[in-house]
């Protein structure tokens, strides 16, 4: 009889040690469980409250759209063209001149025009965050971009070299330009020189954008855009203050040299700030 008691109580110990042990598995794995909710959410707030301070730091003012004023014209309507760019439509051009030639601000100028127009989400990408309006939206990821945007990528910040044909940022921008006529993107790509980007790039253009080039630009261009410029480039001295911000558009709808007035936000400050983080990239 007694040895039934003890193997009785030894069930029940045991079955005591076993509920403890088991309520003590539940409660670790429950306040890991809670820990790491806590953890993921204070770091979200955290996350936000970091994005929202940088979202807040930047320049808030409305987008401004201004014309560009037409100095010559070759053919087409300068109206024509500006509808083309601003519809919403996918398009691809390439902004192409001297290094500090105004590309950047030429670019800028663009999207603000977009922007103001209200119709579409306006995206940059190899751009100092901090400098530009909250309106801008600044990405590393082209491949998210929504339906109708239209984004401005400057090589001075990612490299597209043809050099490197098979590097990650050339197959991001090949595959980007396959998908752009699908999703309504458009995509304006600043480069010092037609060389620098992949020949595909080239072939999709729908439109160039060309600055003031360098000493020795053309000879380096790419066969067809260092033709064009063999045209026109005598054309940029002949221009007030020897084209300082003139801009000569090449495309379907028009063709002739056009004065484009910088960005509303842009300053000597914002110059230098890209300046400096294109010397970072590098």
């Amino acid at each position: 009889m007694a040895r039934k008691k003890r193997g009785i109580l030894g069930s029940a110990w045991g079955a005591i040690a076993w509920a403890a042990s088991s309520f003590l598995r539940l409660f670790y794995l429950a306040a890991r469980l809670i820990f790491r909710w806590l953890s993921s959410a204070l770091g979200s707030v955290g996350r936000k409250a970091k994005d929202a301070r940088r979202f807040s730091s930047r320049p808030s003012s409305p987008p401004i759209g201004v014309r560009f004023e037409q100095l010559s014209s070759r053919k087409g309507s300068l109206a024509a063209f500006e509808e083309k760019i601003y519809s919403g439509k996918s398009t691809i051009g390439l902004v192409l001149g001297a290094r500090g030639s105004g590309k950047s601000a030429l670019g800028l100028r663009l999207l603000e025009n977009i922007a103001s127009k209200k119709k579409r989400p306006v995206y940059a990408m190899g751009f100092g965050e901090s400098v530009l309006p909250a309106w801008i939206f600044c990405t590393e990821d082209l491949g998210s971009l929504p339906n109708g945007a239209f984004v401005l990528v400057d090589e001075g910040g990612i490299v597209f070299s043809s050099r490197q044909s098979m590097s990650g940022a050339n197959k991001l921008l090949s595959s980007l330009i396959l998908i752009a006529r699908h999703k309504d993107i458009s995509v304006l790509f600043i480069s010092q020189n037609s060389a620098n980007l992949e020949i595909n790039a080239i072939r999709q253009a729908d439109y160039l954008l060309l600055r003031k080039p360098s000493l020795l630009q053309m000879d380096f261009e790419r066969k067809k855009i260092g033709e064009i410029y063999g045209r026109i480039a005598a054309g940029f001295e002949q221009l007030p203050e020897k084209g300082k911000h003139s801009t000569y558009v090449y495309s379907d709808e028009f063709e002739g040299f056009v004065s484009n007035p910088l960005p509303s936000f842009w300053s000597q400050g914002t110059s230098k700030s890209f300046a400096s983080f294109r010397a970072s990239q590098g």
